[in-house]
C-alpha cells in the first residue's frame, strides 16, 4: 500500500522536475511569469499544500522568486544551474557524451535501486511508462521518458548519485536531439516496458540488462542519420 506521505512527496518532486525541465530547456527563461498555484493543482491533480511545498523548494533553491501582488517568476540565478550542469557533464555536451555517461551510471546502480525502491517509486515509474506510451505529442513523450529514467535513478536513495544524475538530466534538455518518429517511440516503449517490469519486480539483474540494452539502442541509433533518436 502506498504511504500517503510518500505519494505527496512524489507529487512534489514531479512538480519541481517539471519546472526545472522548463528552465533548463529554455522554455521558461529568466523573468518568465510562472503559472498560478491553481494551475499546478489542476495540471498535476495535486493538493494545494503539495504545490506550495514544491514552490517553496524551488524558491529556496533560487529557481523562482515571489512578489506579493505580482506573481511568481523565474530568477536569473536559475540559469546558472544550467551552466553548473554543463561543467559537470562537459561544456556543450553532445548526445553521444550524455548517452555514454548514462550507460556508465544507470545500469551500475541497478542493485541499489532494486533494493531501496519504495512502492511509491515503482508506482510512479509505472505511471511515467503509461503516460509515455499514451503521449499525444513528441514533447510529452520526451518529458515522460526523461522522468521515467530519473525516477529509477532517484530510487537508489544515494544523494551523491542523484546530484550527479540531476546534472545529466538537465544536460539532456540543453542539447539538440534529432526528431522523433513513431517507430522509434514504439521501439523505446518496448524497452522501457522491460525496464519497468524488472524495476517493479526488484530484479536487479534483469534491470541492469534492460537498461544496458536500452542505452545501447539509443547509442546505436545515433549512428544512423536516417532515423530519429530520443534521449
Amino acid at each position: 500500500m502506498i504511504n500517503i506521505r510518500e505519494a505527496s512527496q512524489r507529487k512534489t518532486d514531479e512538480i519541481v522536475d517539471y519546472v526545472l525541465e522548463k528552465v533548463n530547456s529554455n522554455v521558461w527563461q529568466a523573468g518568465h511569469r510562472m503559472p498560478t498555484e491553481k494551475h499546478f493543482v489542476q495540471q498535476f491533480s495535486a493538493a494545494r499544500n503539495t504545490v506550495r511545498k514544491a514552490l517553496t523548494k524551488l524558491e529556496s533553491d533560487d529557481v523562482i522568486v515571489k512578489y506579493v501582488g505580482r506573481g511568481t517568476f523565474i530568477k536569473s540565478e536559475a540559469i546558472e544551474t544550467t551552466a553548473q550542469a554543463e561543467q559537470l557533464t562537459g561544456l556543450d555536451p553532445s548526445p553521444a557524451e550524455v548517452t555514454e555517461i548514462r550507460f556508465l551510471l544507470e545500469p551500475a546502480i541497478a542493485e541499489l535501486v532494486a533494493t531501496r525502491a519504495t512502492a511509491s517509486d515503482i508506482e510512479y515509474a509505472q505511471k511515467c511508462l503509461s503516460n509515455s506510451l499514451k503521449a499525444k505529442s513528441i514533447e510529452d513523450y520526451k518529458w515522460w521518458d526523461s522522468e521515467l529514467h530519473f525516477t529509477i535513478v532517484k530510487a537508489c536513495k544515494n544523494n551523491m548519485v542523484i546530484n550527479i544524475y540531476q546534472a545529466i538530466h538537465r544536460a539532456r534538455h540543453q542539447i539538440e536531439w534529432t526528431e522523433m518518429n513513431k517507430d522509434r517511440i514504439d521501439e523505446y516503449g518496448q524497452e522501457h516496458t522491460r525496464i519497468v517490469d524488472a524495476f517493479a519486480k526488484r530484479d536487479s539483474v534483469a534491470l541492469r540488462e534492460a537498461l544496458k540494452k536500452h542505452l545501447q539502442s539509443v547509442g546505436h541509433n545515433m549512428l544512423n542519420p536516417h532515423k530519429s533518436i530520443s534521449p
